[in-house]
C-alpha cells in the first residue's frame, strides 16, 4: 500500500527474528513453572485446598489452556508481530477495544507476576540466609534475611534487579539468550536437588530435622496443634476436593502463552516455533508441578503441611512462625546441616529464578513497542536500536513503570487492592477468544494463514471458531469462580477502581491520539485495516 508509511511509524519494524524454537520453549516455559514460584505457592494451595490432588487438579484445568494454546496458535502464526493478541484484538474487533484490553492484560499480568515474583523471590532469599544465619550462629546474616523480607528490603532487591533486566533487554538478543540458558541451566540444577532432597525424605525424617534445626521455634508436632486448635480439622479429599481446587489450580499453568506470542515478531519459522513452545510449555507446567507436588507432601508429611499451610493462609492467628512455610525453608530442613547442600539450595534459588522474573519485566515492553507503532501512543517508544536492533524507549518506559508499581507495592496497600489482578488475567483471555470466533467471517484474506486443521468445517462450523468458542467459555466460568471465591480473588472498590480507570484511560488515550492525528491531517485507523510491517 502506497500510503503504508505514512499510517505506520515507518516501513519496516526495525525488530530482527533472532529468537528460535528452543529459545521460545525456554521462555514460553519460565512463564509457567520455575523456582521462584515454588518458594510459597504449594502452601498457598493446600491451605485453601487440603486433601485436593495436585496433579489431577492440574490435569483437569490443562483441558481448556489446551483450548487457550490452540487459540494462541492461530493468533501468532495468523499475526505474528510484536504484541501480537494485541494486533489481533485491534484487527479483529476495534483498535481502541485492542489497545484498552491489551492494557489491562499486560498491567495485570506484570503487577501479579513480576512484580508478585520479586517478592517471592526476596522471601526465597530471605530463608536461605536465616538458614546460614541459624548454621553459623550469626545474628548479622539473621538480621540481614529480616531487612530481605522487609518492605525496604524488598523494593531495594526489585529496583536492582529490574535496572539490570533493563540493560540486558537493551543490550540485545545475545545478551538474552545467554541469560536465558545460563538461567535455565542453574534452574534445572535447582529443580533435581529439590526432587532429590525431597524423594530421600520422609516425615520422620523431617520432622526429627525441624525439631533440631528450629529449636527456636514451635515443634514440628506443636505446629500442627496449634492449626487443630485454630480449627483445622483432617481433609476428607476426593473428587470433591480435586474439583474445588481447579480455579486455583489454574493459576500454575498461567504464562505460556504470554511470552511466545507477545515477542512473535522476534521468532523465527513461527509456524512450527509457536506450537511447539505453547503445547510443550503447558505440558512440562504440569509435570513439573504435579511432580514437585507430590515429593513435598510425601517428604513432610501430608497433613502436617495441609495443618501449617492452613494456618498461614486461612487462620494467621494459629500460625507459629515469623515467616512463611516456603519450598526454601523446607529444603534447608532437609540439607542441614550440609554446607554444600545449603549453598546450593541458595544459589540455585538465586540464579534458576533470573529468567522467569526476566521474561516477565521483558516481554511487556513489546507492547508499548506495538502501541507506539501504530501511533497510539508516542511515536518514539517504536524507536529501535540500530546496533542492538531493541525498542530501547519501550524498554525505558517499562523500567519507570516497574520502579512506580513496585514502589506503590511495597510501601502502599496496593498489593491488597490489586488481588484482582490474578482474576483478571485469567478473564482477559476470553477477548482474544472471542476475536478467533469471528475471524474465520470477517478476516477470510487471512483465513489461509491458519493451521490447515484448524480451517476445517464441523456442522458448517470452522474448528477455529469453535475452538474460540471453548476458551472463551472456559475461561468467562473459571473466572466466575476465581471472582466469587474469597479464598483466591478479595474484590476491594480500589482494586475494581484501579482496574476501570486503566480501561477508561485507554479509551480516553486513543481516542485523544486519533483527534490529534486527524488535525495533522492522518487517520490512523487506516492501519488497523492491515497488518503492521515486519
Amino acid at each position: 500500500m502506497s500510503g503504508q508509511g505514512q499510517y505506520f511509524v515507518r516501513k519496516a519494524s526495525g525488530l530482527v527474528r533472532e529468537f528460535g524454537t528452543t529459545d521460545l520453549l525456554l521462555i514460553s516455559s519460565a512463564m509457567v513453572f520455575g523456582l521462584v514460584f515454588t518458594t510459597t505457592q504449594f502452601p498457598w494451595f493446600y491451605g485453601f485446598n487440603p486433601g485436593a490432588n495436585l496433579a489431577l487438579s492440574l490435569t483437569i484445568a490443562g483441558i481448556p489452556f489446551l483450548f487457550l494454546m490452540l487459540t494462541y496458535w492461530v493468533i501468532g502464526v495468523v499475526m505474528p508481530r510484536s504484541g501480537s493478541d494485541y494486533v489481533w484484538v485491534s484487527r479483529i474487533f476495534h483498535p481502541s477495544i485492542g489497545f484498552a484490553w491489551s492494557f489491562l492484560y499486560m498491567f495485570a499480568v506484570f503487577t501479579t507476576a513480576y512484580v508478585g515474583g520479586l517478592s517471592a523471590f526476596s522471601y526465597a532469599l530471605s530463608i536461605a540466609v536465616t538458614m546460614w544465619g541459624l548454621l553459623f550462629n550469626s545474628p548479622g546474616l539473621v538480621a540481614f534475611s529480616n531487612f530481605l523480607s522487609s518492605p525496604v528490603g524488598v523494593f531495594y532487591l526489585a529496583v536492582g534487579f529490574t535496572i539490570i533486566f533493563a540493560l540486558f533487554s537493551v543490550f540485545g538478543a545475545r545478551l538474552i539468550k545467554g541469560l536465558l540458558y545460563v538461567s535455565w541451566g542453574a534452574a534445572i540444577l535447582g529443580i533435581v536437588l529439590m526432587w532429590w532432597l525431597l524423594g530421600t525424605t520422609n516425615p520422620t525424617i523431617f520432622a526429627a530435622k525441624w525439631n533440631s534445626v528450629m529449636a527456636s521455634y514451635p515443634s514440628y508436632q506443636a505446629l500442627q496443634d496449634a492449626a487443630t486448635t485454630g480449627g483445622w480439622t483432617v481433609p476428607a479429599g476426593g473428587m470433591a476436593a480435586v474439583m474445588g481446587a481447579l480455579p486455583l489450580a489454574s493459576l500454575f499453568l498461567f504464562g505460556g502463552n504470554y511470552g511466545g506470542n507477545v515477542i512473535a515478531g522476534e521468532v523465527k519459522d513461527v509456524r512450527k516455533t509457536v506450537p511447539i513452545a505453547l503445547i510443550l510449555s503447558l505440558v512440562l507446567g504440569i509435570v513439573y508441578w504435579s511432580i514437585s507436588g507430590f515429593l513435598t507432601l510425601n517428604a513432610v508429611g501430608e497433613n502436617w503441611f495441609y495443618a501449617l499451610s492452613y494456618s498461614w493462609e486461612v487462620n494467621p492467628a494459629s500460625y507459629g512462625l515469623p515467616f512463611p512455610p516456603s519450598q526454601p525453608l523446607l529444603l534447608s530442613v532437609i540439607a542441614y546441616p550440609n554446607t554444600i547442600l545449603l549453598a546450593l539450595i541458595f544459589l540455585t534459588y538465586f540464579f534458576g529464578s533470573v529468567q522467569i522474573l526476566f521474561v516477565y519485566f521483558w516481554v511487556p515492553s513489546r507492547y508499548f513497542f506495538a502501541w507506539s507503532f501504530d501511533r497510539i501512543i508516542p511515536t518514539r517508544f517504536a524507536d529501535v536500536s540500530r546496533r542492538f536492533h531493541t525498542p530501547h524507549v519501550a524498554i525505558g518506559a517499562m523500567t519507570v513503570l516497574s520502579v512506580i508499581v513496585l514502589g506503590l507495592y511495597a510501601f502502599t496497600s496496593w498489593s491488597t487492592a490489586f488481588t484482582i489482578g490474578t482474576f483478571l488475567w485469567g478473564v482477559a483471555y476470553v477477548i482474544p477468544a472471542l476475536a478467533t470466533i469471528v475471524f474465520p467471517f470477517t478476516k477470510k484474506d487471512l483465513l489461509e494463514q491458519a493451521p490447515e486443521f484448524m480451517r476445517k468445517k464441523i456442522a458448517g462450523v470452522p474448528i477455529i471458531t469453535i475452538i474460540g468458542f471453548l476458551t472463551s467459555a472456559s475461561f468467562l466460568y473459571m473466572g466466575y469462580i476465581a471472582y466469587t471465591n474469597p479464598l483466591i480473588t478479595s474484590p476491594t472498590l480500589s482494586g475494581l477502581g484501579i482496574a476501570v480507570s486503566i480501561v477508561i484511560g485507554a479509551f480516553i488515550v486513543y481516542f485523544a491520539s486519533l483527534a490529534i492525528h486527524k488535525r495533522q491531517g492522518l487517520d490512523i485507523e487506516m492501519a488497523f485495516k492491515e497488518l503492521p510491517p515486519v
